[in-house]
């Protein structure tokens, strides 16, 4: 992969192909443990039929409880999900009503304590969410067995009120009952999970961050990014991941073998395929579907965007002023370093132009988010190439001679 045009070292080939060994190398640099999301996030959803859980795991994490063929049984009475672009496995209980309640919790106890023996701590499961409707005004001894064992066990529960629509006293008389029921829940939480109409009348969905930040709080660190990367209560929660990945991959730039020539005389395109996967990471991590083709156009105009309007001599300069060190550092790492400023300037833009379309509920689109990344970086070149140097110029210290 190599530039033919030599009048302009920063130009992209037009006919740019990325080969397995690029990609695999991007690929061992960028991978879910560096993002942080190696250990998934396991969450055990419980309740009675109709109480919601489809509602809130949708709500929630964007996901489909229900879909024909999504899950497999792990034990009699739960049903195991895990899904492919997310780093999250739920578990669905079975059979909650009272007939079926000393099978059910004799269920989750097995399953907390199999995953539990499993020398991988990726396996344990993390927290439960009970669900409880708050339309149905009963607390059942099932709900109460469920929360104590969670206790013994030292598994984390939140109690989640559903369809909490009505605020009238009997609403409150309910609520004060479960507190009193259940003192070992960590949290209760009422939740409407997604909007209601009464005639005219609308009422909002509520709840959703509340119970996100109480889960962060309660769940392992190590699964914490996880949670925020597969979520969609909180968009700014996702913005956090989406950064984290443009941290990483600023990083990962740093550690490839770039020629010192690449300052400013290399070529820009060896940067697309990291940029490609960075593009993927953070399209996932916002909730945006493009398919690899699309991405691939975007790291290309995108790329040639940033060197275009900031410019080699700029990025060079700026870069330089905030590590002034840099005269110390082996050929290789300066050439490294120029190629971490490049993606943490792309990949910030990216994040800024994307995420504002997100915001406003459109769906962005190859041409309109390289537009975007041009206005941005024309209007704040300066600040976008100073404040990318912060990062870079950090990792650079520690890995000083």
């Amino acid at each position: 992969m190599r530039s033919e045009n030599q009048d302009d070292p920063w130009a992209l080939p037009p006919n740019l192909t990325l080969d397995n060994k690029e990609l695999n190398e991007v690929d061992n640099l960028v991978n879910n443990e560096a993002l942080g999301f190696d250990a998934p996030v396991n969450i055990l959803l419980a309740g009675n039929s109709g109480d919601g859980k489809s509602t809130l795991a949708n709500a929630m994490l964007g996901v489909e409880l229900a879909t024909t063929g999504t899950g497999f049984p792990v034990t009699k009475g739960i049903q195991c999900y895990e899904y492919r672009d997310k780093p999250l496995t739920l578990f669905d209980t079975e059979g909650f009503e009272v007939l079926d309640a000393k099978r059910t919790i004799s269920a989750v106890k097995e399953l907390i304590e199999s995953r539990r023996n499993q020398r991988d701590s990726k396996q344990h499961i993390h927290i439960v969410w009970l669900c409880i409707a708050a339309t149905s005004r009963r607390l059942q001894q099932v709900h109460i067995d469920l929360v104590r064992l969670c206790s013994e066990l030292q598994i984390p529960v939140i109690v989640v009120i559903t369809k909490s629509y009505l605020k009238d006293d009997s609403s409150e008389a309910f609520l004060k009952v479960i507190g009193d029921s259940l003192p070992e829940a960590d949290s209760i939480i009422p939740v409407l999970a997604k909007e209601m109409y009464f005639g005219k009348l609308r009422v909002a969905p509520f709840g959703l961050v509340q119970l996100l930040d109480a889960t962060l709080s309660l769940i392992p660190t190590a699964c914490q990014a996880a949670l925020k990367f597969s979520q969609v209560a909180d968009f700014n929660r996702k913005l956090e991941a989406a950064t984290k990945v443009v941290d990483v991959t600023a990083v990962a730039a740093i550690g490839l073998s770039l020629p010192a020539a690449f300052v400013p005389g290399g070529h820009a395109g060896l940067l697309v395929p990291l940029e490609v996967n960075m593009i993927h990471q953070i399209n996932k991590a916002l909730g945006i579907n493009l398919d690899k083709q699309k991405q691939i156009a975007i790291a290309k105009g995108t790329l040639g965007v940033v060197m275009a309007t900031v410019g080699g001599k700029l990025l060079f300069t700026e870069t330089m002023k905030f590590i002034p060190f840099v005269g110390q550092l082996t050929a290789t790492l300066v050439g490294g370093t120029i190629a971490g400023t490049v993606v943490k300037i792309f990949g910030t833009a990216y994040i800024a132009s994307v995420g504002s379309m997100v915001r406003e509920g459109a769906s962005p689109t190859a041409g309109s988010i390289i537009e975007a990344i041009s206005s941005a970086l024309s209007t704040n070149q300066h600040q976008v190439v100073s404040g990318a140097t912060t990062l870079i110029e950090e990792v650079i210290r520690k890995q000083k001679p």
